[in-house]
């Protein structure tokens, strides 16, 4: 059972995540700073590190800073409230493998606490396999089961770890990357669904989809498809995602951590691709996103 240390100096924000995340059946353990979460991290390493920004001694950036030197292989979330935009993207900046908004922990929090382990297992089960896998291009073809959005991306960690290309804390961040532009993909391309000022839950989205899947009229849209395509060279790791729906595209996005970002889903999206990768590029003429994450040999 995946085991999480969430960070903060709130005993009621503790008590909040601890209550989100024991829901799901998850282990918690908490620690009130940046100190005392490294010298828990050092007695018994988790599958994750939840960890707000504002704490005395050693705030969240400085923490996911000294755990890039000293506990790699666990990726870190950071919890933040609105007008700490640009101490985000510091953090994402560092090696977060995401943020989310206080305001949002309840809807996003379960969600990207599950694709992190997720991630984290598939790769750590490929690690084995290491320069065993030496083909390089890959092409992906998804429906609008959001499904399989997690179970996909989970394999591509697998192939990546099994090329032994990048490092596992890129492999998991580059993931969650991926898997919030696909989602994006579906329910707002394909799917043409209105960007909101407060995200939605993969439980929401689900039942969306299920609900115009039932709606013979809507077939056109929902037979629509996402396709992903990948591939590894000795310099770089390139992916194209592509929608086929005319939905709001994450190029109108607003620009990564301004404040405008955490009013509209596709700011904390944008802002985690342009941290994550290396060059992000989205055809204005088209449905076509371009991820690219150069690897160091």
């Amino acid at each position: 059972m995946p085991n999480i240390l969430v960070v903060d100096d709130s005993a009621t924000q503790i008590a909040m995540i601890t209550s989100v995340l024991q829901q799901q059946g998850l282990t918690v353990r908490s620690a009130a700073n940046g100190r005392e979460a490294l010298a828990s991290l050092r007695d018994h390493a988790p599958d994750l590190v939840i960890t707000d920004m504002q704490m005395p001694e050693m705030n969240g950036v400085e923490l996911i800073r000294a755990m890039r030197t000293d506990f790699s292989l666990v990726p870190a979330v950071l919890v933040t409230a609105f007008g700490n935009e640009d101490l985000a993207a510091e953090a994402l900046g560092v090696g977060a493998a995401n943020y989310i908004s206080k305001d949002h922990v309840g809807i996003l929090l379960p969600d990207i606490v599950a694709r992190m382990t997720s991630f984290a297992q598939a790769n750590a089960q490929s690690l084995y396999l290491k320069g065993a896998l030496t083909r390089t291009s890959f092409d992906f073809v998804l429906d609008c089961s959001l499904e399989r959005i997690t179970p996909l991306v989970s394999l591509i960690v697998r192939l990546l770890a099994s090329m032994n290309v990048l490092h596992t804390r890129e492999r998991i961040r580059m993931a969650e990357a991926l898997d919030y532009l696909i989602f994006h993909s579906i329910i707002h391309g394909n799917f043409e669904i209105p960007v909101r000022s407060t995200p939605m839950s993969i439980d929401d989205a689900r039942t969306l989809v299920t609900e115009k899947l039932n709606d013979a009229s809507l077939r056109s849209i929902t037979e629509r498809i996402v396709t992903i395509q990948l591939d590894v060279t000795n310099r770089e790791a390139r992916f194209v995602i592509t929608h086929e729906g005319p939905g709001q595209p994450i190029l109108h996005a607003p620009m990564p951590g301004t404040p405008q970002s955490f009013s509209d889903e596709r700011g904390r999206g944008m802002l985690l691709l342009t941290s994550v990768m290396d060059e992000v590029f989205v055809d204005a003429h088209s449905s076509n996103v371009t991820l690219v994450k150069y690897i160091a040999r």
